[in-house]
C-alpha cells in the first residue's frame, strides 16, 4: 500500500484491489477507469482483433501444408475456438512488455542504470523511450506519483513528472498501442490532462502533457505534446460525468 500527503489529507493506493482511499473514504473515481468510458470507433478494436486471427490461421496453415485433419465435429469446434483466441493472447503478450518498458523507464529515469529488456520488441521500446529522454528531459521531478482531485473525487498515479530541456514541466505518460497508424485514443489525452491539473491544485506549475506512445509489434516510438490541459480536461470532466 502508498501512501502520500496530500490537500491536508492521506491518500492511500492498494494496489492488489486498484482502489484509492482519501482519509480512509474509497475515492470515488480512478484516472484510468474514466479514460476507459471516452467513446472509441468500433473499427478500430474489431479491425485489430481480425487481423490477429488472420494471422493465427495463415500460421496454422503453413504449419500443416498436407491438411489439417480432424476426428469429430467437436474437434473443429475447439481448434476453431484456439484460434478466435488469438487476440486475447497478442493482447496479453503485450500487456507483459508494456509492463516491461515501463519499469525499466521508470528506474531509468531515478538514475539506477537498468539493463536493457531482453526480449524484443520490449528492448526496442525501451531503447526508443530512453533515447528521447536523454534528448529531452532535464531531470526528473517524480515518478509513480500519486495524485488527487477533491473537487471531482478522481486519483491517479502518474508515470513521470519532469523539467524538460526548454526550461518547462512536464506530465509523461508511456503507452503501449497496437497501430501507430491511428491517432491517439482520447482517453490516453484525458488521462494525461487530468494528472496535469490534480498537480496544478497542488500550486505546482505544469505546462504540458506528453503521451510517449510505443506500436508493440515494432517498438517504433510516436510523441505527441500537449499544451492545452484545459480543453483536454473537459473532455475527462465530461466522461467522468
Amino acid at each position: 500500500m502508498e501512501t502520500t500527503s496530500i490537500h491536508g489529507g492521506k491518500l492511500t493506493f492498494s494496489e492488489g484491489r486498484h482502489q484509492y482511499h482519501w482519509n480512509d473514504e474509497k475515492v470515488e473515481h480512478t484516472v484510468s477507469g474514466i479514460s476507459g468510458l471516452y467513446p472509441l470507433p468500433f473499427n478500430i478494436p474489431a479491425g485489430w482483433a481480425a487481423k490477429m486471427v488472420r494471422l493465427e490461421l495463415i500460421e496454422e496453415m503453413q504449419r500443416h501444408q498436407d491438411g489439417l485433419q480432424f476426428g469429430s465435429v467437436e474437434d473443429i469446434e475447439s481448434w476453431a475456438l484456439e484460434i478466435c483466441k488469438a487476440p486475447f493472447r497478442k493482447r496479453d503478450a503485450a500487456g507483459a512488455a508494456g509492463t516491461t518498458f515501463h519499469d525499466f523507464m521508470e528506474r531509468y529515469s531515478l538514475g539506477l542504470e537498468p539493463e536493457l529488456p531482453e526480449e524484443q520488441p520490449a528492448r526496442r521500446s525501451a531503447e526508443a523511450l530512453r533515447d528521447w529522454y536523454d534528448a529531452h528531459v532535464k531531470r526528473p521531478i517524480s515518478t509513480e506519483r500519486l495524485v488527487y482531485h477533491p473537487d471531482y473525487d478522481y486519483a491517479g498515479k502518474l508515470d513521470l513528472f519532469c523539467e524538460l530541456t526548454d526550461g518547462t514541466t512536464a506530465v509523461l505518460d508511456f503507452k503501449g498501442v497496437t497501430d501507430l497508424k491511428y491517432d491517439p485514443k482520447p482517453g490516453h489525452v484525458g488521462q494525461g490532462a487530468a494528472y496535469c491539473m490534480a498537480l496544478r491544485l497542488e500550486n505546482i506549475q505544469v505546462d504540458s502533457f506528453i503521451l510517449m506512445e510505443v506500436e508493440r509489434d515494432s517498438g517504433k516510438l510516436r510523441v505527441t505534446q500537449y499544451k492545452d490541459l484545459e480543453r483536454e480536461f473537459e473532455a475527462f470532466i465530461w466522461a467522468l460525468s
